[in-house]
């Protein structure tokens, strides 16, 4: 029996992406798409039915899975109302516009007994998923420190369509600007990795841009009892710094990760650069993650958590 998947929302730029690796699914029916720009052409060929509305859609398909690719605001009461439905449901990060939102979406799941995912790109690149793995169970020695740095020249700058570029430029849709879009990602490994701060602040500002925009860069402190966490956003960086990206400073070892591999320096010894393993089957990418989930029962785990999500979420807006 196949899934029956609907698509809801295509101003994420992310969808893209996502779409080829569903549809690489066998197990997954590409069922009805709904979107009220023109993506919904470039969408249209790829599914059984098309829908400008995404609650008409909804309403009439009663699909399996609904994978959320609007704006901030809109994907978490698309999420809500498609677990109200029946569907479990996979957010493209992050998870909400702001804390109601997620507190709400978190609510809606264990109301429901539905499944549901946030997902983080960087949770499929093998340096940093093995960097934080490593981390969390210790081969580092306590962590007294990390930090993640996110970003690039701006979404208009670097091409981003407009009907992503639009919603990404307007505060009450995606929740900031630079902080919203690239903090939550260095929260959200804050997050799995050392829990829920205890005091957050954050420094904000537009700082290159000639047009209005709320933050194009932005720098979180996240306080823990025994750890800090800095977390930079950028939508002005040209290029690379070249450095480790994240870092994790443990008392045994600092590593990070370069050009693909861990870098790790231990006490008393040299540097070394480590390959990570590849992905394990099952977990290669989100759609294969997600449907693994539904086979067995069991709850997305470490970043995708909703519950690790939620903290995330807390800390951007403690920021903000």
């Amino acid at each position: 029996m196949a899934f029956k998947l609907a698509v809801a929302g295509l101003t994420h730029g992310h969808v893209w992406g996502l779409l080829e690796q569903w549809a690489a699914q066998p197990e997954v029916e590409l069922t009805a798409v709904a979107d009220a720009t023109p993506l919904l052409e470039r969408a249209r060929n790829h599914f059984q039915r098309a829908y400008a509305d995404w609650r008409a859609m909804l309403e009439s398909e009663q699909p399996d899975i609904v994978l959320a690719c609007a704006d901030n605001r809109t994907s978490a009461a698309i999420a809500i109302e498609a677990m109200q439905c029946g569907a479990h449901v996979m957010v493209e990060k992050p998870m909400a516009a702001d804390l109601t939102d997620a507190e709400q979406m978190l609510a809606t799941a264990r109301a429901t007994d539905r499944l549901l995912m946030i997902n983080w790109p960087t949770r499929w690149n093998p340096a940093i998923q093995t960097l934080l793995e490593r981390a969390k169970r210790g081969d580092f020695g306590a962590i007294f420190e990390f930090r993640f740095r996110a970003g690039h020249a701006g979404p208009r700058e670097i091409g981003c369509d407009p009907y992503f570029v639009s919603w990404l430029y307007d505060e009450h849709l995606n929740g900031a600007g630079a902080l919203a879009d690239f903090a939550c990602y260095g929260a959200v490994m804050s997050a799995y990795l050392l829990g829920e701060p205890e005091q957050t602040v954050g420094a904000r500002g537009s700082l290159t841009k000639d047009y209005p925009i709320s933050d194009d860069n932005a720098v979180v402190i996240a306080r823990y009892p025994k750890a800090i966490a800095v977390i930079e956003a950028t939508w002005s960086q040209i290029g690379s710094d070249g450095g480790p990206n994240p870092i994790v400073y443990g008392t045994e070892a600092t590593a990070g990760v370069v050009d693909g591999k861990l870098r790790i320096h231990r006490r008393g010894a040299e540097v070394v650069y480590e390959e990570p393993e590849p992905l394990p089957e099952g977990a290669r990418n989100a759609p294969e993650y997600f449907l693994r989930c539904l086979r067995t029962g069991t709850r997305p785990e470490g970043v995708l958590s909703p519950e690790i999500a939620l903290i995330a979420q807390k800390i951007v807006e403690a920021a903000k």
